[in-house]
């Protein structure tokens, strides 16, 4: 069975420039491709100042309306007018959820949403379910250092993880590329776009994207594709639909 994962920051819904808004742009985008997991990271779970400007408040039915039925949300960063996260959309039922808390220190409020996802699969060979988590790491290499840990330790503890099928999405900012430290050497995962094309992809800026931010390590699944995708808005000329762009995989249940 092939399993189509997309990883984005969609920046709250706004451009590389923080100017215009294109949420629906990015739902549309989003639909076109034909993902049947979407991690999406600074997603909006509530904002007062969006209600005032006539903006979507709530961006997570929104998102999920209509295409993928089943949908969770872990909200890391709160304030006054409101809060943003993680959010995990998916076409198969997701059977529990977990958000765990990676935050360092008071200015970066992280997490890990991690979704075990039931698939229609009958055959005593393959696994019915798999895990999907999505995060979005800290800024600082010391930061991140940490929270690559927190996931490890995680991970160790929850031996059902580990033993079957396994994505782990987001955006890293893991632009010295120090991730696969943890999640290749020591716990055995595979970097989808690495794996295929031999280096991490360059997803950040949009507008010129030079810094590997993005990722989807995945355990105990056959890669069979990955590729970075171009978010141009065609009705404005050098406008990106968000900050970062897309991260996009396909991958085998094992048998």
């Amino acid at each position: 069975m092939i399993i189509k994962i997309l990883s984005y920051n969609i920046h709250k819904g706004y451009d590389w420039k923080n100017q215009k808004y294109f949420l629906k742009e990015m739902k549309d985008f989003i639909i076109k491709n034909g993902a049947d997991v979407v991690c999406l990271q600074e997603v909006v779970g509530k904002n007062s100042k969006n209600q005032d400007m006539g903006l979507i408040d709530s961006q997570l039915e929104f998102l999920a309306d209509e295409i993928w039925p089943h949908f969770s949300y872990g909200h890391n960063a709160v304030y006054d007018h409101g809060h943003h996260g993680n959010m995990i959309l998916s076409k198969y039922p997701i059977e529990s959820f977990e958000n765990i808390d990676l935050s360092t220190n008071i200015f970066e409020k992280r997490g890990l949403l991690i979704c075990k996802i039931t698939l229609p699969i009958k055959a005593d060979n393959q696994s019915p379910f798999f895990y999907t988590a999505c995060s979005h790491l800290n800024l600082l290499h010391s930061g991140r250092v940490v929270q690559y840990q927190k996931i490890k330790n995680f991970l160790l503890l929850n031996s059902e993880i580990l033993a079957g099928p396994l994505v782990i999405a987001g955006d890293f900012n893991d632009w010295n590329k120090q991730s696969s430290d943890v999640f290749e050497r020591e716990l055995s995962m595979q970097e989808v776009y690495k794996s295929t094309h031999g280096y991490f992809a360059k997803s950040f800026p949009s507008i010129y994207p030079l810094f590997c931010l993005d990722r989807i390590y995945v355990k105990n699944l056959t890669i069979k594709k990955s590729n970075l995708l171009k978010t141009n808005n065609e009705q404005t000329l050098f406008s990106q639909l968000s900050d970062h762009l897309p991260l996009y995989c396909e991958v085998e249940v094992n048998g």
